[in-house]
């Protein structure tokens, strides 16, 4: 008898789901833009975390918080063309926390030392996320808490376990086992997977301030991109 290897035969399942994805997006053309200025931003972020000579220990640390903003981009990106929906989503909560630790750590760059060597109790205190997402927005002069708001709808329905979770699971009313195909799922990822990367990349590339004359091109080509897209779909509104 034949051994069937499991895992193999899944990944294959998730490669052609792939297949699938992309030939969704090609077919819509909201979704091949944004994919394309999620691209764009993720080149934005990789210049900066390949191409840069970081110039203090402050930097590097920024650096090193790019890495993990590249790398849960990239992992969401992974898990929802192959089908998973809920851990994409779920891998876009780790990008948000990361992302507004690096807005507020690059609003006020004399706090990125205190938080590189902050203790246990400082990290559940002072940076903890709550701490964070509420210092954006006394800095924005935002009252409606909608950061909080979007953390809360991403853990609720994706990383914690919840009985409304399970909508993240089924396809034609039942529950799906592993990775499978569904188009309302794949389209309200990245609806919110690109509103948040390409934000990103604007606030990790302000965070460097003495970058040479490549890096300042990519980045001028990137806002380039990003202003085409942001009039198209949200006129002159902040994303």
């Amino acid at each position: 008898m034949e051994i069937v290897d499991n895992l193999e035969t899944l990944h294959r399942e998730e490669e052609r789901l792939r297949g699938e994805h992309q030939k969704f997006v090609a077919s819509k053309a909201d979704l091949a833009d944004h994919i394309h200025i999620i691209r764009e931003a993720m080149n934005m972020i990789w210049a900066l975390l390949d191409e840069y000579r970081h110039t203090s220990e402050d930097e590097l640390t920024m650096q090193f918080l790019g890495i993990r903003l590249f790398n849960t981009a990239a992992s969401s990106i992974k898990l929802a063309y192959s089908g998973y929906y809920q851990g994409a989503f779920s891998s876009l909560r780790d990008f948000l926390e990361t992302f507004f630790l690096i807005d507020y750590l690059g609003t006020n760059p004399d706090q990125i030392g205190g938080w590189r060597n902050a203790t246990q109790q400082e990290l559940k205190g002072k940076y903890r996320p709550n701490a964070i997402r509420s210092a954006l927005d006394a800095r924005d002069g935002f009252k409606e808490g909608k950061r909080k708001e979007l953390y809360d709808l991403i853990s609720h329905y994706a990383t914690h376990a919840t009985p409304s979770g399970f909508n993240m699971i089924t396809n034609n009313m039942l529950g799906e086992i592993g990775p499978f195909y569904r188009e309302l799922n794949f389209e309200a990822w990245m609806g919110e997977a690109v509103k948040m990367i390409c934000n990103a990349g604007v606030v990790f590339a302000a965070s460097f301030r003495t970058a040479d004359e490549r890096i300042l091109t990519t980045k001028a080509v990137y806002l380039q991109h990003l202003n085409v897209w942001k009039n198209k779909y949200f006129g002159s509104a902040d994303v």
